[in-house]
């Protein structure tokens, strides 16, 4: 008997798990979570919850996240297994090549297209302080929130025209005083975690058990503390 299979997956990267599905061929029964509850990990673990305890006909749910700020801890299902990817975040899964990532986390502000799309994305809220404070007083806000950044690196994964958000982004790089970069990324670890041929890089949690931080490794568990204490 086929495996019943539901993907959970988060909106803030749609652009690049709608590349990897049409990249691999595979297409499960999925559910889009909005981007906007990475802001509130309490609320956006409250919803994964729910969407679990909703689809217990399944026999396996995919959860595509990282540990994001701790949300997925304390997940658990009575009858599907879930899996889910041992990243510290979208960022880490979609730049796990980039051998300098830890390094440059603390001075780098990362975009793609879903991240500037967002409710709560940088250049929403750069437009509501214009709106607000106007031009001169928004732009000041904005260089005193980002004094501690150097760079707006936007994230190139191949999963959309980058040419109609360059300059946008690079506005937003001036506007900020930040050195505007693009760095290349892929969807490798989407593909791998699609495929179900899974190695280190994925969880599984069987039925009947909770996610805890040591699912997702020492790493991204010291990586969300220090993230934590930055805020």
């Amino acid at each position: 008997m086929k495996e019943s299979i539901l993907l959970i997956a988060c909106g803030m990267i749609q652009d690049e798990m709608s590349l990897a599905m049409k990249n691999t061929g595979i297409n499960y029964d999925t559910i889009w979570m909005s981007a906007e509850l990475h802001n509130n990990p309490d609320m956006l673990n409250q919803e994964l919850q729910k969407e679990i305890n909703n689809h217990q006909e399944y026999d396996t749910i995919l959860l595509s996240y990282g540990n994001c700020g701790k949300a997925l801890i304390g997940l658990r299902s009575d009858h599907a297994r879930l899996a889910l990817l041992r990243s510290e975040d979208c960022i880490q899964i979609l730049l796990h090549n980039k051998e300098k990532l830890k390094s440059i986390r603390g001075e780098t502000y990362f975009i793609t297209r879903g991240w500037m799309m967002g409710k709560k994305s940088l250049k929403e809220e750069y437009h509501y302080a214009i709106n607000k404070y106007g031009p001169k007083r928004a732009e000041m806000i904005m260089e005193i929130m980002f004094k501690n950044y150097k760079s707006l690196m936007m994230i190139d994964s191949g999963a959309y025209d980058l040419d109609e958000w360059i300059h946008c982004a690079r506005h937003l790089s001036q506007v900020l005083k930040l050195d505007f970069v693009i760095t290349q990324g892929d969807v490798e670890i989407l593909e791998m975690f699609l495929s179900l041929k899974w190695d280190h890089r994925v969880a599984v949690i069987e039925p009947g058990q909770e996610v805890t931080k040591d699912d997702f490794g020492v790493e991204c568990v010291v990586a969300s503390c220090a993230n934590m204490f930055k805020m």
